[in-house]
């Protein structure tokens, strides 16, 4: 048996890497820049405080941050944290499913339909959403302790997950809904939880009032928007393409006609119909499952259903009532979604004759969300960002720059219509004047971006567009 653990385990790791091999190649860019200008020096008084521009994330923001950039070779070492961090969040997501269901066949098929979900491009390709990974592995952890009976530590988990994303304050209502079901009570220390989640989200509220707003992030309490967020993100985790609300009038209407300009990309269509096959089978799976079970297994499968839908949406509830919709935030979620599948397969495991179905089903997942990483790794511009530091990495190791008080960023000469293919690209690429601490560190210099002003400053050193969009 352990032999067998073992094997299932470095199978699994390589398959994960193999997956999302892609990511160790990313470098900083966007947000990344931003983070380590105002991390250089461990200021912990500076990392928490409230008096902030950003959201209050400080663990996995300015800690990270700061961490990151004094390590050896921060991008691949930075990565290999990336991965470990999240990696421990799917061994405590296996071991709390196993401690919930004492199913090892529904906890392993959890973690897998979970682990390669092509959704995970957006949490683990960009050093910015390390959020989103230290919340879900905290998280995890947090759960599997609270439910073990181990408090303290538990709480200590809580609080760092707190300290990492917002989203958090929701989670003891999860969590201890699951504690009652398991011990038909809930102590006295629950309240400790409730407390921190009611001081955090104050401390939330009070920074995002007291900061600069979005217009995408303004909270809009209709509920006609959170309904078509809830759709949306819902479909996501089905597999449907990130892009795909763009091309979409609406989500009950058909696409527009530029929508299938993506077919022409073979690996698009393969992911595309081989995920519309899964999920036809998959819902025919579930009625097979549920019309042949006896009356009480079909009112458990109902009870299962409505639990993955109210969790699904408790953990995105915090950014239904927004305009920005980001597949990113699936990590949490994702995991009821997950646990919904693989509960069907759990069931046609106990069936003899249709086991053979499950590794049917499991080869199909692999293989559309295989080529869904392949897609969303190029839709998220992510790769197209990383060359554009990686062509910067270039240029400024030229010493030439080094003398220069402004650096002047020119549209390239054969930019399409889209803003988006020059300099403005280029300015939200290298995060306005943040990257500069990073290629000129102590030295005053200043960045100047065409969509900004067509003058020239004087004596500046003026960077063709197509150096860096090539």
């Amino acid at each position: 048996m352990k032999n067998k653990k073992i094997l299932f385990s470095v199978v699994f790791l390589l398959l994960f890497l193999l997956f999302f091999f892609k990511s160790f190649g990313m470098h900083f860019f966007e947000d990344d820049f931003f983070f380590l200008s105002i991390t250089k020096q461990f200021d912990l008084a500076h990392f928490f405080s409230i008096q902030r521009t950003t959201f209050y994330r400080p663990l996995s923001t300015e800690v990270f941050y700061f961490l990151v950039q004094h390590l050896p070779f921060p991008l691949l070492t930075g990565k290999i944290l990336m991965f470990a961090v999240f990696l421990m969040g799917i061994l405590f997501l296996y071991k709390t499913v196993l401690l919930i269901t004492k199913n090892k066949i529904l906890s392993s098929l959890t973690v897998i339909l979970y682990s390669f979900h092509f959704s995970h491009v957006f949490q683990l390709y960009w050093f910015a959403t390390f959020q989103e990974v230290l919340q879900f592995s905290l998280l995890s952890l947090s759960l599997y302790l609270l439910l073990k009976n181990r408090w303290g530590i538990s709480l200590l988990c809580f609080i760092g997950a707190l300290f990492s994303k917002e989203q958090t304050v929701l989670f003891p209502l999860f969590a201890f809904f699951l504690y009652y079901k398991q011990y038909k009570r809930i102590p006295l220390k629950a309240l400790y939880f409730i407390a921190l989640s009611g001081l955090f989200g104050l401390i939330s509220f009070y920074v995002n009032t007291h900061s600069p707003q979005v217009a995408e992030y303004a909270i809009q309490l209709k509920p006609k928007l959170m309904v078509n967020n809830y759709l949306w993100y819902f479909l996501w985790s089905l597999g449907f393409p990130s892009m795909l609300p763009d091309y979409m009038r609406s989500i009950f209407s058909i696409p527009i006609p530029k929508f299938w300009t993506f077919f022409e990309a073979k690996e698009f269509g393969i992911y595309f119909f081989n995920q519309l096959l899964f999920l036809v089978l998959f819902i025919g799976a579930c009625a097979a499952v549920f019309f042949s079970s006896a009356k009480k297994e079909k009112e458990k499968i109902g009870r299962i259903l409505l639990f993955v839908l109210v969790s699904f949406g408790l953990f995105l509830l915090p950014v239904l009532p927004i305009i920005h919709k980001w597949m990113v935030r699936l990590t949490i979620p994702l995991v009821f979604v997950s646990f919904f599948e693989a509960y069907i397969f759990a069931h046609l495991w106990k069936e003899k004759k249709l086991k053979w179905t499950v590794g049917v089903f499991i080869g199909l997942y692999l293989l559309w969300n295989f080529f869904g990483v392949k897609i969303h790794e190029q839709s998220s511009t992510y790769i197209q960002e990383t060359q554009i530091v990686q062509n910067a990495d270039k240029l400024f190791s030229d010493k030439k720059y080094q003398d220069c008080n402004f650096l002047y960023f020119k549209d390239p000469k054969d930019m399409g219509m889209s803003e988006w293919e020059g300099s403005k690209k280029l300015g939200l690429t290298f995060a306005g004047q943040s990257f500069l601490p990073f290629y000129f560190p102590n030295k005053k210099i200043e960045a100047v971006y065409e969509y900004q002003t067509k003058a020239i400053p004087r004596g500046a050193c003026v960077i063709k567009g197509e150096l860096l969009l090539k």
